[in-house]
């Protein structure tokens, strides 16, 4: 038989969509683009990904940060640099 808490909504963990396996990719590329800072991220490829996908995992995990980045292709390398504005509609003042 389970036991029943009452929890406020501020301690549990946000309901969410994607699997497990789908949250911890998008963490791994979340965390390339918070580790590099200022500098620019290379990312060495390995046999079975794709250039394209790469990239645009890198530009997806920058919108759920709220940065920008921008994001080239060379030699085989993915390569991104983070700015910190971000595009659309500045958000509302709680006011």
């Amino acid at each position: 038989m389970p036991t029943f808490h009452k929890r406020l909504a501020a301690e549990v963990p946000k309901p969410s969509r994607t699997s497990r396996a789908v949250r911890e990719q998008q963490q791994v590329y979340e965390d390339f683009i918070q580790s590099s800072g200022t500098d620019v991220g290379e990312l060495e490829l390995g046999p079975d990904e794709h250039i394209r996908a790469t990239k645009v995992r890198l530009t997806r995990a920058a919108s759920r940060l709220g940065t920008q980045v921008q994001v080239w292709d060379a030699d085989g390398k993915v390569y991104f640099s983070r700015s910190g504005t971000r595009r659309g509609r500045p958000k509302k003042n709680a006011s």
